[in-house]
């Protein structure tokens, strides 16, 4: 399933501009300097100043106090959710449908428009499930990632949309828009992302604590974990990381200093406002 991204129209009628000029040699220094103030200018018009918005960590906690216990009760909360949301999907026995359909009507309905990219295979050997175009405002997701990684990148991009720019917010935001959807898989979409950010930040602290939560999984979910791990893997590239590196820098110029790092920074978030039971409290004014 594609949409037509107004967006990736333009980008590819860019590229095959700066192709066509440069066969011709018709490029010129003053040229090209001019054309990356122009969109430099309009990037930061139409959405890059959102990149110094003042972080939700700042705003929503400065005294909560980051310790092993903490993190490995809510891997522990999160691998419980994974097992029970999982079965619950397991146990519904509904005929096999399209879920990239099913996701776009279910979250669409919410009023948040996002497309499928027509650029997907492009963008999975890059490493990206997903990317919002500022030019456009428009929220990008790569139909090829496994199904388990949709709604949450939606969410995600959504956030970027509406103004969070910093990656490590968009990540909670996304993460809170889909714990919160009424749907379980997509719910389950949100608990198997906040598992697997807290139980590697849980693995470098303590492994052996870490490999007990793991192994109280179903193996349902451990397989969802291996296809996951096996999706990238195949895909992987030395592109990547020339990918990577280029958009580590970016980030750092916009002021998140971890770079791309910073996606990591959502489970201070999740610690800050779980409030110890099932929900995520974000009070901003706190």
């Amino acid at each position: 399933m594609t949409d037509f991204a107004t967006g990736e129209i333009l980008y590819c009628s860019f590229i095959c501009s700066i192709i066509f000029y440069l066969f011709r040699n018709t490029l010129s220094i003053n040229f090209i300097i001019s054309s990356t103030l122009i969109v430099i200018y309009f990037f930061y018009i139409s959405w890059g100043l959102n990149y110094f918005r003042p972080p939700l960590e700042r705003s929503i906690s400065k005294e909560v106090v980051i310790s092993e216990k903490k993190i490995e009760n809510l891997t522990k909360y999160f691998s419980i959710q994974c097992n029970k949301l999982k079965k619950e999907i397991n146990s519904k026995k509904k005929n096999k449908t399209d879920y990239l359909i099913l996701y776009k009507n279910l979250i669409e309905s919410e009023n948040e428009k996002f497309k499928y990219s027509n650029l997907s295979l492009i963008l999975t050997y890059m490493g990206i499930k997903g990317y919002y175009n500022p030019f456009t405002n428009e929220a990008n997701v790569n139909s090829r990632i496994p199904e388990i990684l949709v709604p949450v990148t939606v969410y995600h991009e959504l956030a970027h949309k509406q103004g969070f720019a910093s990656e490590s917010d968009a990540n909670f935001i996304g993460f809170l828009n889909a714990y919160n959807n009424d749907n379980i898989e997509i719910q389950y979409s949100a608990s198997f992302f906040a598992f697997r950010y807290l139980y590697y930040d849980l693995y470098k602290i303590n492994p052996n604590l870490a490999q007990d939560v793991y192994s109280s999984l179903n193996n349902e979910v451990k397989k969802d974990l291996s296809t996951v791990s096996n999706f990238w893997t195949y895909y992987a590239n030395s592109f990547q990381k020339i990918q990577k590196s280029i958009f580590d820098l970016f980030l750092k110029t916009q002021g998140q200093k971890k770079g791309i790092n910073s996606y990591n920074d959502v489970v201070k978030l999740l610690l800050f406002t779980f409030d110890g039971n099932n929900k995520f409290i974000l009070n901003e004014n706190n």
